[in-house]
């Protein structure tokens, strides 16, 4: 049995608004075609940075993936004074790292929910593997409910299931997100965490009833076993 591995490497107030930034010069008329014949691309990538890191890590970042990847989101808490040129930057106005957290889902599910199949979160420190990711994703079924990425055991070791670490990234599907989405709201008020990673971990595992997963069995292709990070 082969293995698909995408290793990553890193070192990431109610009624608050978004604030969005595209300095790029890039034609979206195929997006919107698309969009109009309801045809959904397969993959949404969105790096989670901050005003201090987006015009180091952030533009290091995209300098790697954007050439692999059409379609990459900056999130951050607070607008930097330049926006890096050929990035969609999209503030939520407060640097708290679980409100940020929730408000990046929030914002995916509003706005991106029904153009993409599967949705690709790294940290701004993270290495990734753009192509690997890409591969990944042509190989899994749309409407397959999964959370993919490094397992970890909750800090404490009381709460069951485990999550996602967000130093290597993680996958999340349209159909998982879709589950989560009305218990959203749920989350950001009973669920306390220092993490953001484990807060999203506890929100899915809570209410999507879902774990992460360090690998995929995909019938459909030659019984291979797809990993997103070891």
């Amino acid at each position: 049995m082969s293995h698909w591995k995408l290793c990553n490497h890193s070192g990431w107030p109610h009624g608050a608004h978004f604030s969005i930034s595209v300095n790029t010069n890039n034609a979206q008329r195929a997006k919107y075609i698309s969009t109009e014949l309801g045809i959904r691309e397969r993959l949404f990538v969105g790096i989670l940075t901050s005003k201090n890191t987006i015009n180091t890590l952030g533009v290091a970042v995209n300098r790697t993936i954007s050439h692999h990847l059409d379609n990459v989101v900056f999130f951050t808490g607070m607008r930097s004074r330049k926006i890096p040129h050929g990035m969609v930057v999209v503030t939520h106005g407060d640097e708290r790292l679980i409100w940020n957290m929730f408000q990046t889902i929030k914002y995916i599910l509003e706005h991106y929910i029904t153009e993409y199949d599967w949705f690709y979160l790294a940290q701004d420190d993270t290495y990734t593997q753009a192509d690997r990711i890409k591969a990944v994703v042509e190989h899994l079924s749309m409407d397959r409910v999964l959370y993919m990425g490094s397992p970890e055991e909750f800090i404490g070791g009381e709460m069951r299931g485990r999550y996602c670490y967000g130093g290597f990234g993680y996958l999340l599907s349209r159909s998982l997100l879709l589950r989560l989405q009305p218990f959203l709201e749920n989350c950001r008020n009973d669920i306390l965490s220092s993490r953001h990673d484990e807060w999203l971990g506890r929100c899915i595992i809570d209410y999507a009833d879902t774990n992460c997963v360090e690998e995929f069995e995909v019938r459909s292709f030659a019984f291979s076993s797809l990993q997103i990070c070891k």
